[in-house]
């Protein structure tokens, strides 16, 4: 009844436009285009042909908002930095994985976008004030929560307005932090995916 999850990053489908005038490419080439509606085109291009070989679970899309050019993870991975934008066109991804049967994980919670520096390698900061956290990344993942999206993929990021706890001295990264998790994400945004 439940299948095997076979996550892919399905966040771009390639770069150009198809015949028949689809367009589809990188997140940041879709909100260049001014139409949130190419983020549905770009959904139904990545995962159809994730799902034709067996991927059930996009990480994707990326609703991160692109606040420092030099950030080297959001760069021409989000879909710019407009957050009524970045929420338009992660919905209209989400609708298109649907119809894809295409679980996805909206990624990188609790935003990244504001450090120079690539959260894979080392943690980094979003070290946005709680109001402008609230305006920015906190508001994308408020309205995706209320919508139902299923997972929220979590990143090697700290939120200092909001964190207390320390480790060994630091504020760990959301990805191990009972305070953004469970305190944040869960208790306060009410998400219960």
């Amino acid at each position: 009844k439940i299948p095997l999850l076979v996550g892919a990053n399905l966040e771009d489908g390639g770069c150009g436009i198809a015949t028949d005038g689809t367009q589809y490419g990188k997140q940041m080439q879709i909100a260049a285009t001014g139409d949130t509606e190419d983020a549905y085109r770009l959904g139904k291009v990545s995962c159809s042909e994730g799902a034709a070989v067996g991927c059930n679970w996009a990480f994707a899309p990326v609703v991160d908002i692109d606040r420092n050019w030099r950030n080297p993870i959001t760069n021409v991975r989000t879909y710019g930095d407009d957050p009524d934008r970045v929420l338009a066109c992660g919905v209209n991804y989400i609708k298109a994985a649907k119809e894809e049967n295409v679980l996805v994980a909206i990624k990188h919670f609790p935003g990244d976008g504001v450090d120079y520096r690539d959260q894979h390698l080392m943690t980094t900061v979003n070290s946005l004030s709680e109001e402008m956290w609230k305006q920015y990344h906190g508001k994308v993942f408020a309205e995706l929560i209320k919508k139902g999206v299923a997972c929220i993929m979590p990143g090697h990021i700290t939120l200092p307005f909001y964190q207390k706890e320390r480790i060994n001295g630091y504020l760990p990264p959301a990805t191990l932090s009972h305070e953004l998790l469970t305190g944040l994400l869960k208790k306060e945004m009410h998400f219960n995916g």
